[in-house]
Order: C-alpha cells, then sequence, then structure tokens
C-alpha cells in the first residue's frame, strides 16, 4: 500500500496544526507525486487538547471531523497518525456527504482514515434513514483506485426463489486519478436451486460482460461491444448472445427474451484510399444449444469510394464470406455492389439520378445459386425553404420514378422479375435551430408494377414518416399501406411531457394482411436493398410507460406492455429510484413480470459512490 509522507491536520473553527514533524513515523514514497502524497483533514470542535510526544489531538464537544468524503460527528474523539493513515478513537456517526441529515449513515466505534479514500471501520452498524440495518464487526470501504468486494447483490427472481450474490472489483488501468479500465468477478446462488457467475470488463471504448446461469437448466449470456484504434487500422467487435435451454426464461426484460437471434461481429478495417476489412461473424437463433454457433466463418470486405467532378460520385465494394453451417456444412457467397450518383439543379429544380448493380454467387457442397440486380432512379425536386427569425420552414415537392430487375437461375432457366415506381410526394420541415426542435413529415404515394411469370399486376402504395422532437413532446412514426387488401404497417411512439420531467411513453406496433416489405421501395436510403418485412407475423400490440419525478431526488416508473391481438399481458413492471441530492446515496428498485417466464422478480440495489 503506498501510504502519505505527511499528514495536514487543519481546525475550520481556527486553530490550525501542520504535523509534518511527524513524517518519520509514515512510509514514505518518493516515486508518488507530491501532490498525491498529502493526506488533508479538516475538524471542528469546542475544544482542543494537543499531545505533541504522542502525536494525538482530544476534540471535545460538538466534534466535526472531515476526511475526504467522509465526514464523522461526535460529541469526543481521539485522533492520532498511525502508520497506515489517521486513526480514530471514540464513537461515531459517519456520513458519505457534509448533509446535516444524511439518508445512510454508519455508526462506528473505530475507525481509520487512509489514503487515498480508503476508510476502515469497527463496530460498524448501517442506518437508513436513521433505522438499523445490520451490524458488521469490520467494514473497509475501498477507493475506486484499489481492488476491493462489491456491495451484495440481493434479489427474488420469480419461480427461482431468492438470489444471494458478491463480487470482487479490480482496477486494471488508472489514470491521473481516474480508473480507465477495470474488472469485476461476481458468482451468487438461488438458495439451494443453482448458482450465477459473472464477469465483466470496462475499458473507455468497450464494455464487455459474461454470465453463467444454472437452475435446473443452464443459460450462457454475452453482451460486448468495444473498439479500439491500432496502428493503421480500427478494431471492433459486437456480441450479442443468450444460450441454452434455459435462455427463455432467465432474463427478465421483454426485450431482451423477444430478441430472435445471437449475432457476433468482430473485424479489423484500414480506411485509405480503399477501404479493406477482414472479420468473422455468426448467427444462430436465440436459446439454440450452447454448442451450436449457427452459421459462423470468416468475411473479407474491399471497398472505394470516390467523386467524379463537382456533381458525381460513387462506390463500390466487394464482399467474400464462408459459412460453416450445423453438420459441418460449408456455404461460400461472394458479393458486390456498385452505385452512381448523379445531380443537376436546371433552375429551381433539383435533379438527382443514382444507377445500382450487385450480384451474389452462393457457393455449396451440393448447390450453387446466384442473383444479379440492377436498378435505375430518378428523383425531381422543387426545394422551397422561408425563415420566419429562427424559424426555418422547408417544403419540396418530390416526383420519383424507380425499375428494378431481378434475376436468378432455375434449374437450366433464367427466372427474371422486375418492378417500375411511379411516385409523388412532399418532404416537409420546420424548426428552431437555435434550440434544436424540429418536426418533419415525408409522405408518399404512388403505383407498384410487378412483371414476371404472373400476368402483370398494379398494386397502390403509400408511405408516412413522421418525426417531432420538442421539449414537451416526441413522436416518431411510421406507415405504410400496400395493396388492394391491404398490407399495412404502423410503427409509432409518442413521448408526451419533458424528458426530465413527468412524462408519458406510449408505443404501438403492428401489422394486418402480411408486412409490406415492397413499401420499402418508396424510400431513397433503401430502395435498392432486398425487401424485408417490417414485422415477422401479423398482429399488434402496444404499452406505456409513466415516469413521474416527484422531488429533484426521488422518480417513480412504472410500465405496462399488452398483446392486442392475442389480449394478453406481454410485461408489467415498475420501479423507484432515489439520489441524495448531495450526491452521497442512489438506490433503484425493480419489480416486474413478463410473458414465459414464472412468477414476479424484485430487487434493490445501492450505490455510495453515483
Amino acid at each position: 500500500m503506498l501510504l502519505a509522507d505527511s499528514f495536514r491536520w487543519v481546525g475550520v473553527s481556527g486553530l490550525f496544526l501542520a504535523v509534518n514533524a511527524l513524517s518519520s513515523s509514515a512510509l514514505a514514497v518518493e516515486s508518488v507525486p507530491r501532490a498525491t502524497r498529502e493526506y488533508r483533514v479538516e475538524f471542528s470542535a469546542d475544544r482542543v487538547e494537543v499531545d505533541g510526544e504522542l502525536g494525538t489531538l482530544d476534540l471535545a464537544g460538538h466534534v466535526r471531523v472531515q476526511a475526504q468524503r467522509y465526514l464523522l460527528k461526535s460529541p469526543h474523539l481521539q485522533l492520532k497518525r498511525g502508520a497506515r493513515g489517521v486513526e480514530v478513537d471514540g464513537a461515531a456517526a459517519v456520513a458519505f456527504c457534509a448533509c446535516d441529515d444524511p439518508p445512510l449513515q454508519l455508526h462506528v466505534h473505530k475507525a481509520l482514515l487512509a489514503p487515498p479514500t480508503d476508510a476502515l471501520f469497527g463496530s460498524t452498524t448501517l442506518l437508513l434513514g436513521g433505522v438499523p440495518i445490520f451490524w458488521l464487526p469490520a467494514l473497509w470501504l475501498r477507493a475506486p483506485t484499489r481492488s476491493a468486494l462489491i456491495f451484495p447483490r440481493l434479489a427474488y427472481r420469480g419461480a427461482d426463489g431468492f438470489f444471494v450474490g458478491d463480487g470482487v472489483y479490480f482496477p486494471l488501468a488508472v489514470d491521473d486519478g481516474r480508473v480507465v479500465k477495470s474488472l469485476t468477478l461476481d458468482a451468487g446462488a438461488y438458495l439451494v436451486k443453482g448458482a450465477r457467475i459473472g464477469a465483466e470488463l470496462d475499458t473507455e471504448a468497450s464494455t464487455s460482460r459474461v454470465a453463467w446461469d444454472h437452475v435446473e437448466h443452464t443459460a450462457l449470456e454475452i453482451d460486448a461491444h468495444g473498439s479500439a484504434a491500432l496502428s493503421d487500422a480500427n478494431f471492433a467487435y459486437r456480441v450479442d448472445a443468450l444460450r441454452g435451454a434455459r435462455a427463455p426464461v432467465e432474463s427478465s426484460s421483454l426485450e431482451v427474451a423477444a430478441r430472435r437471434m445471437d449475432r457476433a461481429r468482430v473485424a479489423v478495417s484500414h480506411v485509405d484510399e480503399f477501404a479493406l476489412g477482414f472479420g468473422v461473424r455468426a448467427d444462430a437463433p436465440r436459446a439454440g444449444a450452447l454448442r451450436d454457433f449457427g452459421a459462423a466463418g470468416p468475411e473479407l470486405y474491399l471497398g472505394a469510394a470516390q467523386a467524379l467532378g463537382d456533381s458525381a460520385t460513387y462506390d463500390a465494394f466487394g464482399t467474400a464470406r464462408t459459412t460453416v453451417l450445423s453438420g459441418n456444412h460449408s456455404q461460400t457467397a461472394l458479393g458486390e455492389r456498385a452505385t452512381l450518383n448523379a445531380t443537376a439543379r436546371p433552375g429551381p429544380l433539383g435533379v438527382a439520378f443514382t444507377a445500382a448493380q450487385s450480384s451474389e454467387l452462393q457457393v455449396g457442397e451440393l448447390r450453387t445459386d446466384g442473383t444479379l440486380r440492377g436498378g435505375a432512379q430518378a428523383r425531381i425536386g422543387l426545394p422551397l425553404l422561408r425563415r420566419f427569425g429562427t424559424l426555418a420552414h422547408f417544403v419540396e415537392p418530390v416526383l420519383i420514378a424507380r425499375g428494378l430487375v431481378e434475376s436468378s437461375p432455375r434449374g437450366s432457366e433464367l427466372h427474371a422479375t422486375s418492378t417500375a415506381l411511379a411516385a409523388g410526394g412532399v418532404d416537409t420541415s420546420l424548426g428552431d435551430h437555435t434550440v434544436r426542435q424540429a418536426a418533419s413529415l415525408s409522405l408518399r404515394a404512388g403505383a407498384i408494377e410487378r412483371l414476371g411469370e404472373n400476368p402483370s399486376n398494379a398494386a397502390f402504395v403509400s408511405t408516412a414518416k413522421a418525426i417531432a422532437d420538442a421539449r414537451w413532446i416526441g413522436l416518431a412514426q411510421s406507415f405504410a399501406l400496400l395493396g388492394a387488401t391491404p398490407q399495412m404497417i404502423s410503427l409509432s411512439r409518442l413521448r408526451l411531457g419533458a424528458a426530465d420531467a413527468l412524462h408519458l411513453l406510449l408505443h404501438a406496433d403492428g401489422a394486418s394482411n402480411g408486412s409490406p416489405a415492397e413499401a420499402r421501395v418508396l424510400f431513397d436510403a433503401t430502395w435498392f436493398d432486398p425487401a424485408q418485412p417490417y414485422l415477422d407475423r401479423d398482429g399488434w400490440s402496444a404499452g406505456s410507460e409513466l415516469s413521474v419525478p416527484w422531488t429533484r431526488a426521488l422518480t417513480t416508473t412504472a410500465a405496462l406492455d399488452y398483446d392486442l391481438t392475442a389480449r394478453s399481458l406481454l410485461a408489467a413492471w415498475g420501479g423507484i429510484g432515489f439520489r441524495h441530492p448531495c450526491g452521497c446515496l442512489a438506490l433503484s428498485s425493480f419489480v416486474g413480470h413478463r410473458v414465459g417466464r414464472p412468477g414476479v422478480d424484485a430487487w434493490l440495489g445501492f450505490d455510495l459512490a453515483p
């Protein structure tokens, strides 16, 4: 342990005493900068007695001792400089802030205050709101830059029963007193039913969490993401996986449990005149066997983009990927794509032309398939802008024409399909750039003509996108309609109230008669991509979340998700969050239930250094 070579005791009631004469009793570490070798203790008392031979201070009457973040109050205390820090003898109430009435206190009989912010307490009673919670014969609170035990974890996890756990924290790298890399190892037990072991590595650019959970069956949870700059390249990874037979019931979160796929991506890339990347990727259905890695294999990427004069650009890239499937079957996919963009401004009009081409070849052990795609788009708009002080109103009527052709082999013949689109619409937005509040609306309507083996048929298609972001309201709405039946999709998000005040979040999603994947061709960003459905099945669901900040320190939250089609509850949960105004304590709680997981989950957590 690095110890200070001088302690400064300051009496804020008027007495000042520098106890540098006692420095011979401490261990001096010359490699430590001077700024970190001085430990400051402030005190006030009605009466102070100094014993120079023993190096002690006797404080009596309304004693207050402040050492770093710890405040000790007592009728009588004795302070002495020891080999490891300032020794405090006497019963005292210990708070983690300078509040007159702190919510959390310790009642101790002895204390050792050691640099930088370590504290050792003897015969310690924890009081919450003045009520004793539990007693420990000794308690050692350590600085974030030191290895230590983490606070115990206690939870009730539905049918799994009570869970009790603890862990160890290791600061792996410290820069100027700030932890830049840390490792936390934790373990716990579901009493007599099972166990859980986890590890979390945190750096400034990454977070990696791995947990093994077992109750009758096993689940492996991995949530890792991060990046790092190498000498001439960038390294990035992202893993989101929940594997094992227990995976469907392991998480209390409906959003985590509802994900269909586990995905892993690791890549190294270099971007200069060309973009070159190499990586490994894996995709597997969620909750698969621990040893099943799904479709996994390496991938190579090469791309380039450049401007062609003042009004044209191109980009092109190619990929090569080999995938190993279950049963040791492998498949290699080769793909390339090229895009050419050109713009012109004849008078007040804005004209944009885009041509795109792509191909993909899939080579398997027993079969080879390929796909060729080509497309062109012409877009004509009349952009209009008017300002009203800080407000800017933008309106652009647009006309769009697009054509797509796709061909693929079927046996000895080449099968081709084509799609033509003619549409019109309007884009408009209104915003105040000084406060970054704005609203936008995009409307499109037109006709899609599909040509192929079947007789020609045309279908009406329309889409709408609305976005609003202001202090007291937020909105995100997507809507698409295709055909006469029709196929319909609606995705809605609404916030009423300021995000940092009382607010209500509402959401509703659903599809009828099949998700209108072909409607995506109306959107500029995805018109050339293969059509993917918005949702994977018909049905409608809705949910809400209400957040109520009762005070600056106390907030409650309640949420509900409901399946409107099946008329069943998907999830319901509530929580309380408390953060003391001085920042000495943070409390959080959760109580909830979700479909697919029996029982009710509940936990309570607290942090002394939020």
